[in-house]
């Protein structure tokens, strides 16, 4: 069951407080019917605005009425297509009209042009035009401001008929029923507000909408108006009908056979077959248009076949029981048989020949569908397109034209991988919506390494220099990659920590997360803290390319830890654990280069919920992560003000958050934000920045873990996404985003 959107039309033209029959300056149009398929143009309804004396006037706003509705119909293409075609098409016959005229003397003409096609409305205006649009209560007004009152003004909104270049504007907006849209001249602006528009259309039915539209205007002006009340209809699917029931052909009397008593019609008739809600679909598969033309060829070739087989029971010699006191002599019988066996043969090689016939139509039918629908599909996604650029105002209005575009253009492409058309509107559509959406786009992606092992599920990355360390929870392993001197490619790698290995006497137990301790303070080189289930802190020094094992205080306080860090504050670098089971974060100072002491509760505050928490970044705040898209700041364990801003799309299954550990080495948060497959980049109060996005959006279908590299001249983006390790450079902050 499916909402097909209508409209029921009043035309109000009022002279001198008086509503006339005629009105010569609006037009309602539907659809031409045509043997061939056509694409689906919509019904268009016209309103026109003619100055100049009243002798001919009319006249001519019915022929520009009728020009417009023939152009828009007969313009192949889009819908915006067919609509600027007509407006240029009045203009250019005002402009034949003022042929030899002053500016004070020709015709000048605005114009208001809307097409309804399902529960789309498509405006376009040229010159001054106004059309007012009700929804539930509130009224849009088409265009914003009012037409100017100087028909010589110039610039939009300049009337038709004056110059050979049509400025024409474009809206769209979405209807449902119970809707109103009145198109309306220019005098109406200077009348009534849009709000006494909306209030006398709105929740009435059309004789007194109008009516009240007519009270509105009063007896000082000489005024047009048309009014599209939009209705809404159920499509149900037909009722079938049910089959009578076949009645017994008569028997021939047969003097030997005794005819049987007739049986007596059952009291009870057959109940007939309930019908089936059939939903109808608003546009047809190409499989659903070919089914009832396949139904009906094998109809087709069973009927030829039945035929057939009929007329050879009865040419062909010996199948028919001769009567009684009738038999044909032999020599008959034998002269008899020769024409039926000459059409046997000729009907034997038809028979194949209709038969390819057929599936060739066939073929050429399905063939043609397909055709249609690839047309229609192109057509609309260039539509939008077009509306996308004419909204470029509006980002918000721009962008959803745009994302239609691209869907649209894809399905084609579905159709047709190698029209060159499709390809690139599918490509601007694209580009526009990274221009909104200020996407950065990474091409060229190949993976740094990609992990091979059965199970491997890689996830935390830090990188320092040339050394990139991964955490692969699923083989339970820790990885060293060494980037060669260049860095774009890995000149070494090696495991350095997996689960049982044996280290300082003990064997490693679950790797739980890992952190980077950077050098400085009490700690002269950087190294690597790898948090096991053990309760050990494993600590590898790159430089002596050696495992440790550190003591941790405190373990009868942990209960589910689940993401570690560290903070280096000039002096020492602190190690934090948060812990969703305890519902807190645990931060270790350190002593002589050992965190064996007990830790301390960093969350003061109460209300802190860190269930659903997936990861934590910290840089004297503390960023945490949710599943659910928030994120929360914290300065000395109390909540700091953060919102989440400037984004077109809300974080979708995020699952990692980055900033840098010391100082402020890393000016941006970047999130790895899975279900859109996109990093983002976020100043550190919430608000968008910039989005990085694969060429290939499916490179980052399960992003896992970010590093980011800032300090240095060429700012390096570490991503894990599902198998694969990446490494790329993003344009420094100089550069404009």
């Amino acid at each position: 069951m499916a909402v097909k959107l209508g409209a029921e039309v009043g035309q109000l033209h009022v002279v001198n407080g008086v509503r006339q029959e005629r009105t010569p300056c609006v037009g309602v149009f539907e659809q031409p019917t045509s043997l061939f398929k056509r694409r689906d143009q919509g019904r268009l309804f016209v309103i026109i605005e003619l100055t100049g004396d009243e002798l001919g006037r009319d006249a001519l706003a019915e022929d520009l009425v009728q020009l417009l509705g023939k152009t828009y119909y007969n313009t192949p293409g889009s819908i915006t297509a067919g609509l600027r075609a007509a407006l240029r098409a009045v203009n250019s016959q005002l402009l034949r009209e003022n042929r030899g005229l002053s500016p004070l003397e020709g015709r000048l003409a605005g114009v208001s042009c809307a097409v309804l096609r399902g529960s789309d409305l498509y405006i376009a205006q040229a010159g001054p035009a106004l059309v007012y649009v009700s929804q539930r209560g509130e009224v849009l007004t088409f265009p914003d401001s009012p037409p100017p009152t100087d028909w010589l003004s110039e610039g939009p909104a300049a009337p038709l008929g004056r110059q050979r270049a049509v400025n024409v504007r474009f809206f769209h907006c979405t209807l449902q029923p119970g809707d109103a849209v009145v198109l309306a001249q220019a005098p109406w602006a200077r009348k009534v507000t849009p709000q006494q528009v909306s209030a006398a259309v709105s929740y009435t039915d059309l004789p007194q909408a109008m009516a009240n539209l007519q009270s509105l205007i009063g007896q000082d002006y000489e005024t047009t108006a048309m009014l599209l009340e939009i209705t809404g209809t159920l499509e149900q699917a037909p009722q079938p009908r049910p089959r009578p029931r076949p009645q017994p052909l008569p028997r021939r009397k047969q003097i030997s056979v005794a005819e049987p008593e007739p049986r007596a019609p059952s009291s009870t008739p057959e109940p007939a077959p309930a019908p089936r809600a059939v939903t109808r679909p608003s546009r047809p598969s190409v499989s659903a248009r070919l089914r009832p033309l396949g139904a009906g060829l094998l109809a087709l070739v069973a009927l030829l076949l039945g035929g057939l087989r009929r007329l050879l029971l009865r040419i062909l010699p010996g199948r028919e029981e001769a009567a009684p006191g009738r038999i044909k002599p032999a020599r008959a019988r034998k002269e008899a048989s020769g024409p039926s066996s000459t059409l046997l043969i000729w009907l034997a090689a038809a028979i194949p020949i209709i038969i390819i016939l057929l599936v060739v139509g066939m073929y050429l039918q399905q063939g043609s569908n397909r055709q249609a629908q690839f047309n229609e599909l192109l057509s609309q996604a260039q539509n939008e397109y077009e509306l996308g650029q004419v909204n470029a105002g509006n980002a918000a209005v721009a962008r959803e034209h745009y994302k239609q575009a691209l869907t649209l253009a894809t399905q084609a492409l579905e159709m047709r991988r190698t029209d060159a058309e499709a390809q690139e509107l599918q490509r601007r559509a694209q580009e526009a919506l990274d221009r909104i959406d200020n996407v950065y786009r990474l091409y060229d992606l190949t993976p740094l390494y990609t992990y091979t092992d059965p199970g491997s599920a890689p996830g935390r990355v830090i990188a320092d220099g040339q050394d990139i360390f991964v955490l692969d929870r699923g083989t339970a392993r820790v990885y060293h990659h060494t980037l060669n001197e260049l860095g774009k490619d890995l000149q070494e790698t090696e495991v350095i920590v997996q689960t049982g290995q044996s280290v300082a006497g003990g064997a490693v137990g679950e790797l739980i997360d890992m952190a980077w301790r950077p050098d400085g303070g009490d700690h002269h080189r950087g190294s690597l803290l790898i948090m096991e289930g053990n309760g050990r802190l494993l600590e590898y020094d790159p430089i002596l390319d050696i495992v440790a094992a550190l003591p941790l205080g405190g373990l009868d306080q942990w209960r589910a830890p689940l993401v570690v860090g560290t903070y280096f504050d000039q002096t020492k670098t602190n190690f934090y654990v948060l812990d969703t089971g305890l519902n807190q974060i645990l931060k270790y100072m350190p002593t002589t280069n050992l965190y064996n002491e007990t830790p301390v509760g960093y969350i003061t505050a109460e209300g802190v919920d860190l269930s659903g928490a997936v990861d934590m970044a910290i840089d004297g705040y503390v960023y945490i992560l949710y599943g659910d898209g928030r994120v929360q700041k914290l300065y000395l364990g109390q909540p700091e003000a953060f919102e989440l801003s400037g984004l077109t799309e809300p974080l979708s299954d995020p699952t990692a958050i980055f900033t840098a550990n010391h100082g402020d080495s890393v000016k941006y948060l970047y999130v790895a934000d899975a279900g859109h497959n996109r990093i983002l980049r976020l100043t550190k109060e919430g608000g968008f920045v910039r989005q990085f996005r694969a060429a290939d959006d499916q490179a980052f279908d399960q992003l896992r873990g970010v590093f980011v590299s800032e300090a240095t001249s060429q700012p390096k983006l570490f991503v894990v996404s599902e198998n694969r390790l990446y490494a790329f450079s993003i344009p420094p902050e100089s550069n404009p985003e």
